[in-house]
């Protein structure tokens, strides 16, 4: 059985019970605000729960970020670098989740504060980690500075010399950081403002002993001209 609507007169009763006398009305008003007050709380939390409970919330994980600018060659000491939560759904696949992943070592990239820290923006304890042993690296002077800029660590090259191939499929181990400024493009130094000269831009790569001396043959023409192309190739 549907409640029977109010009538006029009810109404104007409790209308009147609002705007009773003295201290018994202010009381009254104070206790509708309350009521009210105690209803929209009530409301947010069970809006909160439901968010809460809805498949389509993103997980939160821990990720290492920058607590504070960091330069390139940096060391992220343990005041440098936190953690924060981070929705799952919104983190570089390659951040790192602990400290102890960033802490002590020098960063390849610079960092704003709260800048997620990646993996591939601190530098191993050696370039050659998770090398194989018989591999070593070797620095190699490329003339194209814009072949230069498109390589990143963890890429495989391609070393063509005059005579065709000298290194197939060589792992990047580093790459010259190349800064393009309104006089031209420059080879940017650790802490450099002013950078180095061009010619000295390049990668390093992981080579065995026998391409090494392909690579040191083919690498300077007569004048000491750098002669090497470089290939991306595919990861």
């Amino acid at each position: 059985m549907s409640p029977r609507p109010a009538s006029g007169v009810e109404l104007s009763a409790a209308w009147r019970w609002l705007q009773g006398p003295g201290r018994r009305r202010a009381w009254r008003r104070r206790v509708l605000r309350r009521g009210l007050a105690a209803l929209c709380a009530g409301a947010a939390v069970l809006g909160l729960v439901a968010v809460a409970r809805s498949p389509e919330r993103s997980r939160l994980v821990a990720v290492v970020v920058a607590a504070r600018p960091l330069a390139v060659g940096e060391v992220a000491t343990p005041e440098a670098v936190r953690t924060v939560l981070f929705p799952a759904d919104l983190v570089p696949h390659d951040a790192a989740h602990q400290l102890a992943q960033v802490v002590g070592k020098p960063v390849t990239a610079a960092l704003s504060a709260g800048e997620a820290v990646t993996t591939r923006r601190v530098r191993p304890e050696s370039v050659l980690a998770g090398q194989p042993i018989d591999l070593v690296a070797f620095h190699v002077t490329i003339p194209d500075v814009r072949a230069v800029s498109m390589v990143r660590p963890g890429d495989r090259v391609d070393l063509v010399g005059p005579t065709g191939i000298v290194a197939h499929s060589a792992p990047v181990l580093s790459v010259d950081p190349v800064v393009t400024t309104d006089f031209g493009s420059v080879l940017q130094g650790p802490g450099s403002s002013s950078g180095y000269d061009l010619k000295d831009a390049g990668v390093v790569v992981a080579v065995d002993q026998p391409t090494i001396l392909g690579l040191a043959a083919a690498q300077q023409d007569a004048l000491g001209r750098p002669q090497l192309s470089l290939v991306l190739r595919p990861r």
